[in-house]
């Protein structure tokens, strides 16, 4: 997927209130969700950061790796979760038009 689609996808989620992780942070305290463009994948899920795993810092493809580190992530957008307690995960998905 190209750079322009990627933008363009998050510059949408952005319209629908989410931010981009280029801009802003998530908090380490509270239940966010999130969907990050990393290496062909489209990766989203739920997570409170500082429940996390420590280690997973170094850890490719965990939530901190992605959202604390973005390290080798092309695009991302988080918000905060509505249901404070909703259940935590990942998905993973190929890259393809359809996602975007």
């Amino acid at each position: 997927m190209d750079t322009y689609q990627i933008t363009k996808w998050r510059k949408r989620l952005e319209r629908k209130g989410w931010l981009g992780l280029s801009r802003s942070s998530p908090p380490i305290d509270r239940l966010v969700e999130y969907h990050v463009v990393w290496q062909g994948w489209l990766i989203s899920g739920r997570c409170v950061l500082g429940k996390e795993i420590k280690d997973d810092w170094w850890e490719p493809g965990t939530p901190q790796y992605l959202l604390s580190r973005k390290h080798g992530i092309s695009d991302g957008v988080w918000r905060l979760a509505k249901d404070q307690r909703a259940e935590v995960g990942q998905v993973r998905r190929k890259m393809g038009r359809e996602e975007l």
